[in-house]
């Protein structure tokens, strides 16, 4: 008897390396799919439409269509830090307000988006750099005055957090 591998496509010993190649291409497969829906998931929470999807929210993300800001700015822009740590932080802020709102159910007035000044600087440094010494601003963050520029929709403006908080 003699052995001529030269014609046998798959030889013995290369049947388990082959299906276990074959169960990597499945796993590298499955892994990039989850990636594709983490990041697609990701983006899509990031938007205006996903906002507007909750009813307590909507007529903030309709008075923000209606504003200045509609064409520059999302709602990650002012809602969120810079970057991916930015953001990962603020949809975690985001899944205790989804928690919030299933328990307390509160009324649109309640709720209120914290923006640091800083995140208006972030697009507004040069006119920063323009406002008389005595502008409110440098005191008090920007939406006490300027709440209708990123939002049209009424609703009371900047409250002061309470000692302790």
């Amino acid at each position: 008897m003699t052995e001529d591998h030269a014609s046998d496509p798959t030889p013995a010993g290369d049947a388990k390396p082959r299906k276990r190649s074959g169960k990597l291409w499945i796993l590298l497969g499955v892994l990039l799919a989850l990636v594709a829906v983490v990041v697609g998931v990701w983006e899509y929470t990031s938007t205006p439409g996903f906002c507007a999807s909750c009813h307590v929210i909507r007529p903030s993300v309709d008075g923000w269509r209606d504003s200045a800001h509609a064409d520059e700015a999302e709602c990650m822009d002012c809602h969120a830090d810079e970057g991916f740590s930015g953001e990962f932080i603020a949809h975690i802020g985001g899944l205790e307000e989804v928690y919030m709102l299933w328990t307390e159910k509160p009324e649109a007035e309640d709720i209120r988006g914290h923006v640091p000044i800083e995140r208006c600087l972030s697009c507004h440094e040069e006119d920063w750099a323009e406002l008389p010494e005595d502008h409110p601003t440098r005191e008090a963050p920007c939406g006490v005055c300027h709440r209708d520029t990123a939002h049209t929709n009424e609703k009371p403006l900047y409250e002061p957090a309470k000692e302790g908080e």
